[in-house]
């Protein structure tokens, strides 16, 4: 099976704004490049970003009967909701009860000045996926990551903040760190850090405060902790044997049907999946220094999900989106990865 094969990239290249979206695989416009040496606050990124417009909330009425010529012949008030409204395209973002505040892109992101003031952060880039339901901006911390100190394997730490409009996503934080060498996603669960966390808003200025060093305290200890955790998969080796008795058990057969068939189709997607890790994890010039190693064994997974894995376009999300969206939030598979690496069980 073929997969991507994703260029080598260098730290120099991280320092052009957003330079991570505009690969092969990239994002398109789910994610729009600011200039951190214009943009150093949170409305002047919004208004870069092309977010500067607002939620309206309209009045929602039910059709209760057509006419011949095609149009509404009775209405009736649906009460106790409302339509979030984008204010520039006028498009329905979602709908919610009436006592819901929609919280503004400018207020949501407002307490992020806080951050690029300390000197510690700066913004990298923002967008909208789902039409403008979903609303993010990417913060780029000003520190080095590099696991196990090894060439070729430095770490991109991202923030990653989001705001929902459709009723759906409160106001939430995340860690977003990509291995610069192929951009592959780690939002990866560690046991003594978070990777996602809700903001706290307040008009209160030590608050606000307050919650720029949580919000920093909490990405750099998991960043601490990324950095432990790969430095000590690195340097564990890994044979063929195990790699294949992991591959077994992080993407396993489908039980047999009552029927006694082994469902065809599905041992079939199931090889897919194993063949498409394996090739990535034997053939990819990226990993060719960490092969043999746990490591190296969790990128070929996390290559296959960001760049190999297909995309699923829907009336409100573009493969872009998609993209976008499975690189920086949590990914089962990838997640399956760790703990099986970690935990000990498919050594022999």
């Amino acid at each position: 099976m073929q997969t991507t094969t994703q260029p080598a990239y260098e730290v120099a290249e991280a320092e052009r704004p957003l330079w991570l979206g505009q690969t092969p695989a990239g994002w398109a416009d789910a994610v729009r490049t600011v200039d951190p040496n214009e943009v150093h606050d949170a409305a002047s990124m919004i208004a870069a970003a092309g977010l500067g417009w607002y939620v309206d909330q309209c009045p929602l009425e039910a059709v209760l009967a057509i006419g011949e010529d095609g149009y509404p012949t009775a209405r009736a008030t649906v009460p106790r909701h409302v339509a979030n409204v984008r204010s520039d395209t006028r498009a329905v973002l979602g709908v919610v009860g009436d006592g819901y505040e929609p919280l503004q892109n400018r207020a949501a992101f407002a307490f992020c000045d806080d951050i690029t003031d300390s000197g510690r952060a700066h913004w990298i880039g923002a967008g909208s996926t789902r039409g403008g339901a979903r609303v993010h901006a990417l913060m780029r911390l000003d520190r080095d990551v590099r696991i196990g100190g090894a060439d070729g394997e430095d770490v991109l730490p991202l923030l990653c903040f989001r705001n929902g409009h459709d009723g759906g996503l409160a106001v939430t934080v995340s860690v977003a760190p990509f291995r610069l060498a192929c951009l592959n996603g780690m939002l990866l669960p560690l046991p003594d850090a978070q990777r996602v966390w809700k903001a706290r808003h307040t008009a209160h200025v030590q608050a606000r405060l307050a919650d720029a060093r949580r919000t920093l305290g909490i990405a750099w200890r998991y960043y601490d902790e990324l950095e432990e955790l790969g430095g000590r998969l690195i340097r564990e080796r890994i044979g063929e044997g195990e790699f294949e008795r992991f591959l077994s058990r992080l993407v396993p057969l489908p039980e047999p049907k009552p029927d006694g068939s082994e469902g065809g189709r599905a041992v079939r997607n199931v090889e897919r999946v194993r063949e498409a890790i394996r090739t990535a994890y034997r053939a990819a010039p990226d990993l060719a220094d960490i092969r043999g190693t746990r490591w190296g064994a969790l990128q070929a997974v996390t290559a296959y999900v960001d760049h190999t894995q297909p995309t699923r376009q829907t009336a409100g999300r573009t493969h872009a989106e998609a993209r976008f969206e499975r690189a920086t939030e949590p990914a089962p598979l990838k997640d399956r990865a760790l703990e099986l690496l970690t935990e000990g069980g498919i050594r022999p």
